[in-house]
Order: structure tokens, then C-alpha cells, then sequence
């Protein structure tokens, strides 16, 4: 079955029932082990060290078919078909990796949509609404995308109909269909290029998850994340290579202009974009939405003829929020964002959000680097003056280019101090580390770096595998 044969599904062919709230803690571990059946896999070293040599083995010879497709693709025939698997549109950060494969003779990229999560008892409707946001996003986007969902609302195994030669993940975690994990493409080479940037201290969750262990090509932002693959994950991190920060390449490339997606006002005012995280459910207890949730919007009001406000959540917070608040209470509170005269609701890409702001208040791991490529003044809500300590050495020299709180009359004073009189203390230590740090050599953009590291794999050029 062709690509063709399977674009744009039918949705509403979608299973819609809804389904019970799963406990997060020990119910939906054990639906997991019983899913993923890995329990010997994954936890004793002697099985995993077997099965992760047999996993190499069979991507090898996946590597060893690439070259023949790429011979053949030279001759005018079949090009090496490379999948790229996203469940919403915040995770889509390859644009320009998909755009050069398309210009590249020897490819023919697109994307899988699939369901974020089959095990965390999320809102059948809400996924199904997800997966429609998401095949807007590509459409509009210029994407070309696949929903491999059967007349009967079935999932179906890409393997079995589209076949990729390349699959390329972008997350590493198991809140998916069994059969759009790791384990289902062994024979398929694959890649992971993270959607976020890998600044925590949170080193397992990071290198040594099993997919970590078993992907053909970990690509890594920077030489630092390559040494803290070598240290912490079971197969040392030998299987990782630096490309560079794909989503950072927007911000570093001179000819790109954004799009201004702030809402008109009837006076000149500041645009300050506020980024909750999702978990509000961990046992880390990192976010700090349920916190000041309330507050925000009082604040939103309190500065509606000097501010306007952007709500991005992120975008696996509504499914979380429905789970704690139920559904009504979580689309009142999304939709008093998106009706206030001075506030928006933003549910899509960020980057021209980020390029039109003023500022953001957030308390995400990634966006603590992301948007220092702005330059322009952050602050972090941390639940403590301890929270520095969960980032890598990397992270906490971008933590401390923001001004850190979490109490209501912090945020007021970034607002007011910062952000409307523009006293901005950090400004100079912001600048330092973008230009130390974040504003890398342009001559080779990460997406050619991974085209390069890509056609050296498929030819046996590197020692790395």
C-alpha cells in the first residue's frame, strides 16, 4: 500500500467512546508491562545485552538495503522512503531536514501521524481532536502526511503497508501504540532526533532508556550530551552522533522572517508569552500550573492596557488537566484565554510566537534554552531555589539567565520592572551565553549534518556503530 492509499482517513472513523482515568502510578505501569511485554528485556542485563546485539544486528542489515535503494535511486528508481512519526505539532521540529530530503534525489520523507497515548486513559475525542489539529498543522505546513487508521478506525502497522526504509522518532517514550514504538521496526533502520532540548540532570531519562540503547542514530545537540550518553547509558553511547539542535536552526538562519501571531489591540502593548509544562501529574512535582493557574488570569486582567498575554500550553497539558479538573472545567479555562480582550490561546508552533514576544514566563525543561536564541528577557517559575539543581551543567548556565520565582508578586515584578520599564539586569549575561553557546557556526546547518551523518552510515564511512 502506497502513501497515497492511506492519506487522509477518515477521522470520525475513529474509535470515540471515551475512556476511564487511569491510575498514574501503579495501574499504568502494569498496563504498560503488559503491553510492552519487557520486563526481561529491559531489567536483566544478561537479556538485554543479548537482545540489544540481536536489535543492532537486524539494523545493520536494514543499513546494508539503504545502499541498495540509494543505488537505485541514483538509476531513477525506488527512493529510500523515510518516515517521520509525530503525534502533535509542537513535536514536528525537522522542517528543514524534511525540505532538503525532498529536494534530495535518494528521498522521499513524509509523516505518520499517530495517537500520543493508548495507556494514560486520555480522552478518546480529545486524541482524535489532536490527531486533526496535527494533520491541519502538516497540511498547511506543506507536509506530506499519512494517518494509517483503517476504514474500521483501526491503527494500522506502517510496517506491513507503507514499508518505510527510515523511520525517525522523536520522542523516546513509551505512551504510544505498541506497534509505533522501537520495538516494532527492527528491521527498519531508525533515528531519533529529540524534539526537546536534553538539558536536565534527569541522565536515564535522557540516554538510557531502552530506546536509547536500541535506535540506529541518537542524534545530540552538542559534544557535552554525546560525553553524558558515554557515561550513563548501557551501551556507552555508541550509537550517538552531534548534528546540532534542529529546531534551533529557524533561530540561526538570516533569512527567515516570522510571522506576527499576536492579536490586534487598540494600543501599542507588550507581548509576554506564558508556557506551562504538563506535569502536573509527576511525581517530581515540576510544573507549577496548578499553582498559579488561577492567578495568571487575574494578572492577565489586572494588565489588560499595558500586556497582552499568549497561553501556550503544552500541548499534552489539556489531556492531563481533563483527567484532574474533568472536561467542562479544562475548556472553560482554555476558553477564557482565548476570549479575554488582551489574551490568546496558542496551540501550535511556537517559533514565530517566540521571534514576536517581548518575554515568556514558563516552566519547561527545553524552552529554558530554546528561547535564549530570542535574547530576549525570561522568567523561570520554579517551585523552589533548590529547582536549579535538577538541570545539567549546561542547563544551569541558561537557568541563570533568567529571573527566577514563584510567588504572585515575583511575576508582577518581572512585569512591571523588566517587561514595561525595561530594567533588565540579565540582558548582558543573556547575550554572553547566546554568543558562548547558542550562536554555532552557520556555514553547516544541523540538518546537513544529519543528511551527512546519514549518507556516511549508509556507506560504512563511520566506526561508530
Amino acid at each position: 500500500m502506497s502513501v497515497d492509499d492511506l492519506k487522509r482517513p477518515i477521522l470520525k472513523r475513529m474509535k470515540s467512546r471515551k475512556n476511564k482515568n487511569i491510575d498514574n502510578s501503579l495501574a499504568y505501569r502494569l498496563r504498560l508491562i503488559a503491553a510492552y511485554k519487557d520486563i526481561m528485556r529491559n531489567h536483566i542485563p544478561l537479556v538485554f545485552r543479548y537482545y540489544c546485539q540481536n536489535f543492532r544486528n537486524h539494523q545493520l542489515a536494514a543499513m546494508g538495503r539503504l545502499r541498495e535503494k540509494w543505488t537505485e535511486a541514483e538509476k531513477g528508481g525506488a527512493k529510500i522512503e523515510v518516515a517521520f512519526l509525530i503525534t502533535i505539532p509542537g513535536m514536528w521540529k525537522v522542517d528543514y531536514l524534511y525540505k532538503a530530503m525532498q529536494i534530495d534525489p535518494h528521498y522521499h520523507p513524509f509523516a505518520v501521524i499517530y495517537p500520543y497515548s493508548a495507556f494514560k486513559g486520555f480522552e478518546a475525542d480529545e486524541i482524535a481532536a489532536t490527531v486533526e489539529k496535527t494533520r491541519l498543522f502538516l497540511e498547511q505546513k506543506g507536509v506530506e502526511y499519512v494517518i494509517p487508521v483503517d476504514d474500521k478506525g483501526k491503527w494500522q502497522d506502517i510496517n506491513k503497508t507503507i514499508k518505510p526504509d527510515i523511520v525517525f522518532f522523536s520522542t523516546p517514550y513509551k505512551d504510544v501504540p505498541t506497534k509505533y514504538y522501537i520495538y516494532n521496526f527492527k528491521d527498519t533502520f531508525t533515528c531519533y532526533v529529540p524534539y526537546g532540548l536534553t538539558i536536565m540532570n534527569t541522565y536515564r531519562n535522557n540516554y538510557d532508556l531502552i530506546f536509547h540503547n536500541l535506535v540506529g542514530i541518537y542524534f545530540l545537540e552538542t559534544s557535552f550530551n554525546k560525553r553524558m550518553s558515554q557515561l550513563h547509558s548501557r551501551i556507552h553511547g555508541t550509537n550517538v552522533e552531534v548534528s546540532g539542535f534542529l529546531p534551533s536552526e529557524v533561530f540561526l538562519r538570516k533569512d527567515y522572517s516570522a510571522e506576527n501571531r499576536w492579536r490586534p489591540q487598540s494600543s501599542v502593548k507588550k507581548k509576554v508569552i506564558w508556557a506551562p509544562h504538563h506535569t502536573i501529574d509527576a511525581e517530581s512535582q515540576w510544573s507549577t500550573f496548578l499553582l498559579c493557574c488561577d492567578a495568571m488570569i487575574e494578572i492577565a486582567e489586572k494588565y489588560r492596557d499595558s500586556i497582552q498575554f499568549a497561553f501556550k500550553p503544552h500541548q499534552l497539558l489539556k489531556f492531563k488537566l481533563q483527567q484532574i479538573w474533568g472536561e467542562q472545567k479544562t475548556d472553560e479555562y482554555y476558553a477564557k484565554w482565548a476570549s479575554m480582550e488582551n489574551t490568546q490561546l496558542e496551540e501550535s508552533s511556537y517559533v514565530d510566537l517566540f521571534l514576536t514576544s517581548d518575554a515568556m514566563i514558563h516552566d519547561s525543561g527545553s524552552f529554558t534554552m530554546e528561547y535564549l536564541f530570542t535574547r530576549k528577557p525570561v522568567m523561570y517559575l520554579a517551585r523552589d531555589i533548590s529547582f536549579k539543581e535538577r538541570f545539567s551543567d549546561e542547563g544551569k548556565k541558561a537557568f541563570d539567565c533568567h529571573y527566577v520565582g514563584g510567588r504572585v508578586e515575583e511575576i508582577e515584578k518581572f512585569l512591571t520592572d523588566v517587561v514595561l520599564r525595561g530594567e533588565d539586569p540579565k540582558s548582558a549575561v543573556r547575550e554572553t551565553f547566546y554568543n558562548n553557546t547558542l550562536n554555532t557556526d552557520s556555514s553547516c546547518m544541523p540538518s546537513e549534518r544529519v543528511l551527512n551523518i546519514l549518507q556516511d552510515y549508509i556507506f560504512d564511512k563511520t566506526n561508530n556503530k
